[in-house]
């Protein structure tokens, strides 16, 4: 059974053969037959230490400390740079390992430490063994640092200056301009991590928890009938997520359970403001609204892989449960509230999930694959009458609590057949059902078919093609009339609607053993609602995209790309409730264009040089005929970015970064396109935030080798 050459002595042989047969056991069996339960006390053991494995120990790895001068006049380039700080930023740079010859080892690494997108992390531990992490990471997302507002916020309270004089349109507010500021819109979140590991001999055991802290504004809008008004809402929230999970595992074999706890808490109750007009009815001089609710949510989960003779079954069981019981607000606060059937809402929704694939290699070029996909989501929250106030101000009578239950079942079926090395054909069949409460149909139903033709033209070029079809339907379509604004009987919303698709998609790729490479995709789609009159009608979609790159040398390279993508859709609508009677067309079209290079180990291999250059442009035409044809505004984003860099190595050990990001941006929304926050008689607005800029990073790093 055990091919064993004959010039190897005979404890070498029962090394190796004692090897063969522990391999060949599962470890929940092999107990007291493992190499590690041998009795050595009599073995001389003085020539079994592995003369080349050398294992490293001690302090290595660098740190970085840098500095830069960030334009951030328009925080949106915060997005690009990681920080919207205006002026001089520092930030720090890591990557430390301290290793000792015992296996025990600790990791700190740092990445922009200091900015809002910063990220730091430290572990340590024995690998393969056990492991204990802390990290931290920054996500940022900065929107507009000119809007316009005479709101201050105080706690959940907006509040307009002690002088205000309100109008009855903003035209005739007096203090109007004089009492607006400039206002950040924008959010920061800062997430803190622990994790351990443990693993066993045939078992892994994990655990995890992370808070999140966010803060910062959004656009809201605040109503009082016929006026609104654009508010900076205040986000100041928390979440904590724990996770643990135990898997074990044999030959051939893997189970494990995984469970979760997470818990949503908002410091702001609500969002109460003033209102900026002279009230018009029932004297509603403050409004109120809600904001996201404290909540809570459990998971656990049950999985097993078996695997043998070429076949594999994976296996999922989860369940889960989302609570909420924050105390009501007042149905309104103008005037006398009306009665609310509870105090809370008490709300708990239970979901169930369940997978099974299965896949197999049936004969000498065939396989197959198979899968069923099952989900329930089950609103068990008390359905009762609610009083519906609008915007704050009048009693329109009551409505019930949707239940929105839903039940999704998935099944594919799939199949891969390799005729040669060259050519192999993968398709297959997908049948997606679901159930709903609550919406215009009851049930909907897809089915879909792909085939995928993969050919590998020679040694350097590989080709495959893809073409997919799916057909939607479903019951009877029942427009919802459980809501004060029910829907247009003609109207079908583009979730729920008949429709067929046709999508295709051609890859071409060039990838010899030489310096150049290059591949090109193209692809074609087309969403057929046959049997929408009010609604979205079609959409075609069409585009490909081109990369390369040239290996000059190892220390040069050249790298380019080109992406172009066209989607034409098609809506038709009705503005008397019944038939359509207006048709709108939207033209929508992207462009992005990069080229870079690599320059390493210039000037005596002292100085490495990187550029990338890319350019995107967006825009959206759309086109409303009603007898005449009227075209929207512009709307569109166009950007050039410059991403440059210079490492000088000053020593052996000592290398200083020079870093520069240069970005020219604009965009335009016909909605808000030169509008002032007095335009709009009725609506005091943010005023336009379009952007437009041009701006610079200009940042060195200087870093030491350990």
């Amino acid at each position: 059974m055990f091919g064993i050459n004959k010039n190897i002595n005979t404890g070498q042989q029962l090394s190796i053969l004692a090897l063969a047969i522990s391999a060949s056991i599962s470890p929940a069996f092999a107990d007291g037959y493992g190499l590690q339960s041998a009795n050595r006390e009599k073995a001389d053991t003085s020539k079994w230490e592995c003369k080349r494995c050398m294992v490293e120990s001690g302090f290595k790895g660098g740190i970085g400390i840098g500095a830069a001068y960030n334009d951030a006049t328009d925080i949106n380039f915060g997005n690009v740079t990681g920080t919207d700080t205006d002026g001089a930023v520092g930030h720090l740079e890591a990557d430390l390992v301290n290793k000792s010859e015992s296996g025990y080892q600790t990791s700190f690494t740092a990445n922009k430490l200091g900015y809002d997108t910063g990220s730091a992390r430290i572990e340590t531990g024995r690998p393969g063994k056990y492991q204990i992490a802390l990290g931290y990471r920054g996500l940022a997302n900065f929107d507009s640092n000119s809007a316009l507002t005479p709101y201050m916020n105080s706690g959940d309270n907006l509040l307009l200056p002690a002088n205000w004089q309100s109008g009855p349109v903003t035209s005739q507010m007096p203090t109007l301009l004089d009492d607006v500021r400039e206002i950040e819109l924008k959010t920061q979140r800062d997430r803190f991590l622990v994790d351990a590991v443990y693993k066993g001999a045939f078992y892994q055991a994990d655990i995890n928890f992370q808070h999140e802290e966010r803060e910062g504004k959004r656009a809201f809008s605040g109503n009082f009938l016929t006026n609104s008004a654009m508010l900076a809402q205040p986000i100041d929230d928390s979440t904590d997520e724990l996770g643990a999970k135990i898997y074990f595992n044999g030959k051939g074999w893997l189970v494990g359970i995984d469970s979760s706890f997470s818990q949503y808490k908002n410091d702001h109750n609500s969002i109460v403001w003033q209102n900026v007009f002279s009230p018009t009815f029932g004297a509603a001089y403050t409004g109120q609204s809600a904001v996201s609710p404290d909540n809570k949510a459990y998971r656990i989960g049950a999985n097993a892989q078996l695997s043998g003779n070429g076949h594999q079954v994976l296996m999922h069981l989860g369940v889960a449960s989302f609570t909420q019981d924050d105390a009501f607000l007042p149905a309104t606060i103008n005037g006398p509230s009306p009665a609310l059937p509870t105090t809370n809402l008490d709300g708990k929704v239970d979901t169930t999930d369940m997978k099974l694939k299965y896949s197999s290699r049936l004969a000498r070029g065939l396989s197959i694959r198979a899968s069923y996909d099952y989900s329930d989501r089950d609103n068990k929250t008390t359905q009762q009458l609610y009083p519906q106030v609008v915007t704050d101000s009048y009693f329109s009578g009551t409505a019930i609590n949707p239940e929105y239950d839903r039940t999704k079942q998935l099944a594919k079926l799939a199949a891969k057949y390799r005729f040669n090395r060259a050519v192999y054909l993968d398709a297959g069949y997908q049948y997606d059902h679901n159930e709903y409460s609550d919406l215009d149909r009851d049930s909907l139903k897809q089915n879909g078919l792909f085939a995928k033709l993969n050919y590998n033209i020679s040694p350097s070029w590989s080709a495959w093609f893809k073409a997919e079809y799916e057909d939607r339907s479903g019951s009877t379509y029942k427009t919802v009339t459980s809501t004060a604004s029910p829907s247009n009987p003609y109207l079908r919303k583009s979730y729920l609607a008949d429709r067929e698709r046709q999508e295709y998609r051609l890859s071409v790729n060039y990838n010899p053993a030489s310096a150049l490479s290059a591949s090109a995709n193209v692809h074609v789609s087309n969403d057929d609602y046959d049997d929408t009159l009010v609604g979205l009608t079609q959409v075609d979609t069409q585009g490909y995209d081109i990369s390369a790159n040239y290996l000059f040398s190892d220390d040069f390279s050249v790298n380019a790309y080109l992406n172009q993508d066209w989607r034409d859709s098609d809506q038709a609508g009705s503005n008397n409730f019944s038939l359509p009677n207006w048709y709108a067309n939207t033209d929508e079209t992207s462009t992005l264009v990069g080229i870079g290079f690599d320059y390493l180990q210039l000037l005596d291999k002292k100085l490495d040089l990187g550029l990338d250059y890319s350019y995107s442009d967006g825009q959206s035409d759309t086109e409303i005929t009603q007898g005449l044809t009227s075209p929207y505004g512009d709307y569109f984003a166009e950007k050039h970015n410059i991403n440059a860099f210079a490492k000088y190595q000053l020593g052996e050990k000592m290398a200083l970064r020079f870093d520069w990001i240069f970005e020219n941006y604009k965009d335009s929304d016909w909605l808000n396109q030169g509008l002032t926050v007095d335009s709009i008689p009725n609506v005091l607005t943010f005023g336009d935030l379009s952007h437009n800029y041009s701006a610079h990073y200009v940042g060195l790093t200087f870093s030491y080798e350990l």
